[in-house]
């Protein structure tokens, strides 16, 4: 048993889960109120006011919506293919995708964790929450994994956790509830201690948006956040006490009895003593909120700026964009997306994948495990149907322009089939055509000897 490394995956786990959990309280709109607390709890006394736009979510989804796992292959081996697609179904993390991607976009880094269950011996896998996974790197070669930790708190309310290693698997609980468990000390070793790992593989994939630094799409997000919040509660204390006009009246005399505004009422207003001050009636004009709306706007044009998500994502427009403006539009965004898949997320799926007919005893290179996803680009499509046609037009091979847009073989087999059929209908059409004309003419010369 390893106290160093025990001590380093309590220290990261304790670390994490607060800053975790305020990143995907920001996704999911539970903001904290930065600023203006109290001017709401003054404004609103016995309200349980919150106000906030929530661009922390478009900025995400915007580039989550692009993100699509559809379907996988293995080399050229179509059994092998079906094979992993199965298991994606089986292990049911083809349905941990999105929760997969939203975690490593919001905080930086998410995890997925395979292994054999105890009970079938059937491969198991799913997604982790970041805040109770850590992976540790080699000094040396920061491309190998040391070994990673998880932890939970179980259903009797101790605290678990797990270190993989390529060789063995230890596994921890503390000698004290959850709550109570404040150091590495608190941790002894379980019964058994250890479990062996016949794989040679730590079986904790680390999905990381960067290497350099963790930082998901939300870091640069949070200060503009928070203003855009403050704004929004500020425009509300000012549409609760001075959106309304504020009328008043000056009299040297009472006036009798409550003056109420409404309609068809009248206000019976004592005269002046014509000596004073006259009796006279005035208003206050109405708070503008067109300031705070501005302002509001700005700072969510500039989130899309920081983060490359297009303008038109947070502005209403009535006529949208046509399919190549939308393409240039679109272009930083579609960018940043298609890096993250290809250095981010592609080659942790190959391992995953491949870790997974190595489960079900089938040993693969994670290089042979092709993860295909679709294509993020937003294509209209008759502007799809124009650059194909260009590109056959220009000699490119119609099944290589298709296979280039992200069609799978068997889609192209089926469209080949379907072509092919098509062809051999025409075909059979014709040749019926032809023979009932060769019938009829047939018929109209036996008629014409007759005669």
């Amino acid at each position: 048993m390893n106290d160093t490394d025990l001590k380093l995956a309590y220290d990261a786990l304790s670390a994490k889960a607060q800053t975790y959990g305020l990143l995907f309280s920001y996704y999911d709109g539970r903001q904290p109120l930065v600023y203006s607390t109290e001017r709401l709890r003054a404004a609103f006394q016995s309200l349980d006011a919150r106000f906030n736009e929530n661009w922390c979510r478009v900025v995400v989804d915007s580039e989550l919506n692009r993100i699509g796992l559809e379907s996988w292959a293995v080399g050229d081996d179509d059994a092998l293919s079906t094979a992993l697609s199965d298991l994606m179904t089986e292990t049911g993390l083809v349905h941990d995708l999105d929760d997969t991607h939203i975690a490593a976009l919001v905080t930086g880094e998410s995890f997925v964790v395979a292994w054999p269950d105890e009970t079938t011996g059937r491969p198991t896998a799913f997604y982790n929450d970041p805040r109770l996974c850590h992976a540790w790197y080699d000094a040396l070669n920061p491309r190998v994994k040391r070994f990673a930790a998880k932890w939970w708190t179980g259903d009797d309310g101790f605290q678990y956790l797990t270190l993989y290693y390529p060789d063995r698997l230890e596994y921890y609980v503390s000698d004290k509830p959850a709550t109570e468990a404040t150091s590495h000390k608190a941790f002894i070793p379980m019964t058994p201690p250890t479990a062996p790992n016949p794989y040679g593989v730590v079986p904790v994939f680390h999905f990381r948006l960067e290497k350099r630094v963790n930082k998901g799409l939300l870091v640069d997000v949070l200060p503009m956040q928070d203003a855009i919040n403050k704004l929004f509660a500020d425009m509300m204390v000012t549409a609760e006490y001075g959106a309304y006009p504020q009328r008043y009246i000056i009299s040297i005399a009472g006036v009798q009895g409550k003056v109420r505004n409404a309609p068809n009422e009248v206000w019976d207003l004592p005269a002046g003593d014509g000596m004073g001050q006259p009796t006279s009636v005035g208003e206050f004009s109405a708070a503008s909120l067109t300031t705070y709306l501005e302002a509001m706007r700005d700072l969510a044009q500039t989130i899309g700026i920081v983060t490359a998500t297009p303008a038109h994502y947070f502005t209403a427009t009535s006529t949208p964009p046509s399919g190549d403006a939308l393409m240039v539009m679109e272009a930083p965004l579609t960018s940043k997306t298609q890096r993250h898949i290809n250095q981010r997320f592609y080659p942790v799926w190959q391992e995953v994948g491949a870790f997974l007919l190595l489960l079900d005893g089938v040993t693969v290179d994670a290089q042979d495990v092709t993860p295909v996803f679709r294509d993020v680009a937003s294509i209209q499509p008759r502007a799809q149907a124009e650059i194909r046609q260009l590109s056959v037009n220009a000699g490119m091979p119609l099944v290589t322009v298709l296979s280039d847009e992200g069609w799978t073989q068997a889609e192209i087999d089926q469209m080949t089939q379907d072509k092919e059929a098509e062809q051999t209908t025409a075909t059979a059409g014709l040749g019926a055509a032809l023979l009932a004309q060769q019938r009829q003419f047939d018929q109209g010369m036996g008629q014409g000897g007759k005669q």
